[in-house]
């Protein structure tokens, strides 16, 4: 059951990465923390793991792209539309207050992704026109994606002088001078969802308006939930390249946790964890502390802890709970969780929020309010120009 589970769960992920929107999001780890294979006589590290029973409602929401402020109250995330033009708006829960508020972005376009910055200071986001349902309106709203930031109160919002091109789940460096994204080098043929492929990291550099690639270019598979780990390394999840796939299970156990470093040109590998099968879904806290989803062989599927001594925790929520995201609070508390209802639903991807409080070793299943119900935040527009004097263009300027 345990093993069908997983295996379920990879192709769910492949499945949902090669849609338009959303995004299946895998990350990265480097170099010199990859191991080899383990051999059946070698040690295995045991992971000490509490059963936490945990089976939520159906939340029936179309949400992604979750991030949470370092002060730890509010969560950011995008909800889209399920009938009509599939709007998608970036949402702003406190989970303390139980409030939920909904930035007044211009209309006209979908925001798809939208983090906070580490400092809590913006919020970046990717947007792109509204079109109708041909490939090739699809096509040229892709092509015109941009990426705009914002102050986390709404105002100041710019659009990026970014070259034309698909550009995904923007998130800041911890300094705030930096944004790296996702950016997509093929779309499939017509006729086949409009897939996307050849994902790789690029980054923005704010003082001086310019982009590049973060690394080489590797053509992932897929792209995935990303953060900096410094100013100049990334952990991230991702897929491939599509020649690397069959060496992801014996090799590497089926991780897709990754690390990788400025301006490397070698194809990062998976980090292999001792005793941890299909890794994913990497997050780390301000203390240094990884968490992460995978399987081990007593207790299977679980979120587990490795903190930076090597010490592991993990909780077993068992098997009517399955992760989308999973985003830790800075400080280390508590874990934000992105769901799937039951059953998986991989095209529409419906789902709830829910929190482990690490303390208490208990889950707790968020209700969130109505869409409609949500209280609008004013967005205010920059003057044109980008911060720290480098040019760039106003929020009303067109790619298209």
């Amino acid at each position: 059951m345990k093993r069908h589970q997983s295996r379920l769960l990879v192709i769910a992920s492949v499945l949902g990465m090669l849609l338009l929107v959303p995004l299946s999001w895998l990350l990265p780890f480097p170099h010199g923390f990859s191991k080899p294979p383990v051999k059946p006589d070698e040690w295995v590290q045991e992971t000490p793991t509490i059963r936490t029973p945990f089976s939520p409602p159906n939340g029936g929401r179309e949400i992604r792209s979750l991030s949470v402020h370092p002060e730890g109250n509010d969560w950011l995330f995008v909800e889209c539309a399920r009938t009509g033009d599939n709007r998608c708006d970036v949402m702003r829960y406190q989970w303390k207050t139980g409030k939920l508020y909904r930035y007044g972005l211009p209309t006209g376009y979908t925001y798809p992704y939208a983090h906070y910055s580490p400092q809590g200071n913006y919020i970046v986001m990717s947007r792109r026109r509204i079109s109708g349902h041909s490939d090739d309106e699809q096509r040229r709203s892709l092509d015109a994606m941009q990426i705009l930031l914002m102050r986390s109160d709404g105002g100041g919002l710019e659009v990026l002088p970014l070259a034309r091109g698909n550009k995904l789940s923007p998130f800041m460096s911890r300094d705030e001078s930096r944004i790296a994204f996702w950016r997509t080098g093929r779309i499939l043929p017509p006729g086949q969802r409009l897939g996307l492929l050849d994902f790789d990291i690029w980054e923005f550099d704010r003082a001086h308006a310019t982009e590049r690639p973060f690394a080489g270019i590797f053509k992932f598979v897929s792209g995935g939930q990303a953060q900096y780990l410094s100013g100049d390394e990334i952990l991230f999840r991702t897929f491939g390249p599509a020649g690397h796939l069959w060496s992801y299970e014996p090799l590497y156990g089926g991780s897709r946790i990754h690390r990788m470093r400025r301006g490397d040109t070698r194809l990062p590998e998976p980090h292999v964890f001792s005793g941890i099968k299909y890794a994913e879904m990497p997050t780390m806290d301000r203390a240094g502390n990884l968490y992460l989803w995978g399987q081990t062989p007593r207790y299977g599927l679980s979120v587990i802890r490795i903190e930076t001594g090597g010490q592991r925790s993990a909780w077993q929520p068992g098997v009517r709970f399955v992760p989308q995201e999973l985003i830790c609070d800075p400080a280390g508390t508590y874990l934000a969780t992105i769901y799937w209802d039951q059953p998986m639903d991989v095209t529409n991807r419906p789902g709830g929020l829910a929190m482990l409080d690490i303390a208490t070793d208990t889950w707790t299943a968020i209700s969130l309010p109505l869409w409609r119900d949500a209280e609008t935040i004013p967005v205010s527009t920059s003057a044109c120009g980008m911060h720290n004097g480098a040019q760039g263009c106003s929020i009303n300027s067109r790619s298209d």
